[in-house]
């Protein structure tokens, strides 16, 4: 199996939930502005679970919060309140753990509901697009929290460049 990627959907706009997140000392992510939202790119290391206690957080903030973790084939997506599974079981469970899917609400086989936005972003982590962002993120472990904002939760486009676009992928 490949090494797991996750992202969380959220319908918040990018700099209020920034804001919100950063009050709530919460981080480190890339936010990625998206039409239909924002996506953040959790840092690698944090599991399914911390990604899960992280779209809470958003759903407070947004309304909505969708949690989608992926490698090769497999593919498990939480809003919540229900849970899809792409691949198989064992698959699926190897991307929560095996406790977190027994907490899971609704698990069923199918696709979770993503933009066509939000699938672009999938695609452009795939291709390695949003390594160099994601790997760089400061971890709370490392003693960063004092950061400021702009470096502890940076704004940042998947795609190639150095400055986030104006106007939000579509």
């Amino acid at each position: 199996m490949r090494v797991p990627r996750t992202l969380i959907w959220t319908a918040a706009p990018t700099a209020e939930l920034q804001r919100a997140l950063h009050r709530e000392g919460s981080g480190p992510a890339a936010l990625v502005p998206v039409t239909s939202g924002t996506v953040l790119l959790p840092a690698r290391q944090g599991g399914f679970a911390a990604a899960m206690r992280l779209a809470e957080r958003c759903r407070e903030i947004g309304g909505t919060a969708l949690v989608l973790r992926w490698a090769g084939a497999a593919r498990v997506g939480s809003d919540g309140a229900r849970t899809t599974y792409r691949g198989s079981l064992l698959a699926a469970m190897r991307l929560t753990g095996p406790i977190t899917w027994w907490l899971l609400k609704g698990r069923e086989r199918g696709e979770a509901d993503l933009t066509a936005d939000v699938t672009q972003v999938v695609g452009l982590v795939d291709e390695g697009r949003a390594d160099t962002h994601v790997a760089g993120l400061p971890s709370a472990r490392t003693g960063l929290a004092d950061l400021p904002i702009n470096t502890l939760l940076p704004v940042v486009p998947v795609t190639q460049g150095a400055a986030p676009p104006e106007q939000p992928l579509t």
